[in-house]
């Protein structure tokens, strides 16, 4: 990854061509500093009133595909911060359908639409860095999110910085979690979410050394189960696993779907690691015989993202870590207040404890009134 230094010297390179290449976008995204290679917490994260600048700007999430309640949220939580920022005049959402075409699409439209800010989730990995390598050429302020720890394309020229947390850190904490519970000896079954995203394969980048240390620790699959984040496929999928793996003691899954083919099979509960998501939490408190832990669902990763974007495109810093270490947010094993478990059962239960949306914010993304 580049360094601060050089990632100023490759961005000055395409300063001319960007400026006289894109004058409906912002063009002094390449003098920011967004400082690519800084690592924080939430605690670091600071208010988007101090990026909205005075020039007015459209804003865009272009989504690589948008069909759970992670990815309701996810949107929600952009508009909620775009709506702080009166500069702001346009803000769109765009839904790749899990087809790079189309999100490539998408985003070739942003740009010939003057979008001054892309954030965006790729899905489809490096198939879709031709278009915000092209959006970036553009002079438009593309900043991905939650795109793991090693996730190909070079910063100033693919995109100018990515906000994300390291899941290379999260499948090693879930796998140390794991190995912990379950007293370094037992089956094991790690999920992940559509195939080939990013996310998935940075958490498998942590989570593979941890168990190797291990002799009395087995993965029962090699390759995170593909899941596309859909609980209803992780349950019919687990339901087949259960018949193939008589014994089966732990799980990582960022949905609940395992939890609710164990139940339906009337097998004992596996320990369990997961994704903040309030279903987790009332499966807990309804099973208190669980073990369980929860790590934050980082829905709120877009707005550092958008941060990331509006202040370059408004030719400010921003100074905020754009590598965020995560937290455990529920943990039954743990004598900790701050981890008990957080059911609420007035909540829908595809809300996420973690969000930074109010109450009511999340009820109405996820189709509430």
């Amino acid at each position: 990854m580049l360094s601060p230094r050089s990632l100023s010297v490759g961005i000055a390179a395409l300063g001319l061509a960007v400026a006289m290449a894109s004058p409906g976008h912002a063009a002094d995204i390449t003098k920011v500093k967004l400082y690519p290679n800084k690592k924080g917490t939430v605690a670091d994260l600071q208010p988007m009133s101090k990026f909205c600048g005075k020039k007015p700007i459209k804003v865009a999430l272009s989504d690589g595909w948008g069909g759970n309640y992670w990815r309701h949220l996810t949107r929600a939580e952009f508009e909620d911060e775009a709506s702080k920022c009166s500069t702001i005049t346009e803000n769109r959402y765009t839904d790749g359908e899990f087809k790079p075409e189309k999100q490539i699409a998408d985003i070739e439209g942003l740009i010939a639409q003057k979008y001054a800010v892309i954030v965006t989730f790729l899905d489809g990995g490096a198939a879709i860095l031709k278009a915000t390598r092209e959006a970036t050429s553009a002079g438009v302020a593309v900043v991905p999110y939650d795109t793991g720890d090693n996730f190909p394309g070079v910063i100033g020229k693919d995109y100018l910085d990515r906000a994300t947390e390291s899941q290379a850190q999260v499948g090693a904490m879930a796998a140390e979690w794991l190995v912990k519970t379950l007293h370094g000896k037992g089956n094991i079954i790690m999920y992940g979410g559509t195939p080939g995203n990013p996310m998935t394969a940075a958490q498998t980048l942590g989570w593979r050394p941890v168990f190797a240390k291990y002799p009395g620790i087995k993965v029962l699959e090699q390759e995170p189960v593909p899941t596309n984040w859909d609980p209803a496929l992780a349950q019919q999928k687990t339901a087949a696993l259960i018949a193939k793996y008589p014994q089966i003691d732990g799980v990582y899954s960022e949905t609940t779907g395992p939890i609710r083919a164990f139940l339906a099979a009337g097998k004992p509960l596996p320990v369990y690691v997961g994704q903040s998501l309030m279903d987790l939490s009332c499966l807990a408190a309804d099973h208190p015989e669980m073990k369980m832990a929860s790590i934050d669902a980082h829905t709120w990763m877009v707005r550092l993202a958008l941060r990331k974007a509006v202040a370059a495109a408004e030719g400010l810093d921003d100074p905020e870590p754009s590598l965020i270490s995560l937290s455990f947010t529920e943990d039954t094993t743990s004598s900790d207040p701050k981890l008990a478990v957080k059911c609420d059962k007035s909540m829908p239960m595809d809300s996420i404890p973690s969000s930074m949306l109010s109450k009511e914010q999340q009820i109405k993304a996820l189709g509430g009134k």
